[in-house]
């Protein structure tokens, strides 16, 4: 997955940057049915086929993925645990405007996107908007963060019916100032179908925050390795005043 998607509102141009590489839950445990109601599947039609990323709810009109997610057209399943037992939960709903700025498909920089939904998600018990940290605010390192797809258990394996997740310990050693870099215990991490999802830590008294989104990871997910994630309050006023900008348009 590579090339930029621009929005069809103004862009800011971003002047953060970041390191390299490629895109990539691997041994993962399935989360209890809705327990976390920001997740978001989209089905993105490219050219050529059709592929599934992550993303999360940060607004009842918006959701955060990853730029790199890109497509002409992208659908957004929310309330869903099982993508084959359709439930009540479920809202499908169609993606209005895509909003990205700066990315780097050659290095990953910026690899975030905005998505605005064509109308309001209603808010039920499956399904919420989830926190993000304001502008500045860090993640610790050795913090114990989590990590939730539908994606591949293995390479080029078969995307998970089911909703999953793994834990991870946020890592110092590549952390930069638009990336998070993470690692699950032995081979343990995100994978292909992953991308676009929330890294998502307990701060403030047990809070729970997105502070990151899936960008790139080892080729093969079994080899051990970090997993990189868009550092999401590197990105805090971009996402504010795109919102703005939009809900008034």
């Amino acid at each position: 997955m590579a090339g930029a998607f621009w929005g069809a509102v103004g862009i800011i141009c971003l002047a953060v940057t970041a390191g390299a590489f490629e895109d990539n839950i691997i041994n993962g445990n399935e989360t209890k049915p809705h327990s976390r109601p920001y997740m978001a599947q989209l089905h993105i039609t490219r050219e050529k086929d059709t592929v599934i990323c992550g993303g999360f709810l940060i607004h009842p009109s918006f959701i955060l993925t990853a730029a790199h997610c890109k497509g002409k057209r992208i659908v957004a399943y929310l309330g869903v645990h099982d993508i084959k037992k359709m439930e009540n939960t479920w809202q499908i709903i169609p993606v209005q405007r895509k909003i990205s700025g700066c990315y780097n498909p050659n290095t990953f920089a910026n690899d975030i996107m905005l998505l605005m939904l064509e109308r309001r998600a209603i808010i039920t018990n499956a399904v919420q908007p989830i926190r993000i940290p304001q502008r500045g605010v860090e993640v610790n390192p050795n913090a114990q963060c989590f990590v939730t797809g539908w994606g591949t258990t293995v390479t080029n394996g078969s995307l998970s019916n089911v909703l999953r997740e793994v834990e991870v310990t946020v890592q110092r050693s590549c952390y930069s100032p638009s990336k998070i870099c993470a690692r699950g215990s032995g081979i343990k991490g995100a994978c292909n179908g992953d991308s676009g999802g929330p890294l998502v830590c307990l701060v403030n008294y047990g809070i729970p925050e997105a502070v990151g989104i899936v960008s790139y990871g080892p080729r093969k997910c079994e080899s051990p390795g970090n997993n990189v994630y868009t550092k999401v309050s590197a990105y805090r006023d971009w996402i504010d005043w795109n919102i703005r900008t939009c809900s008034t348009a």
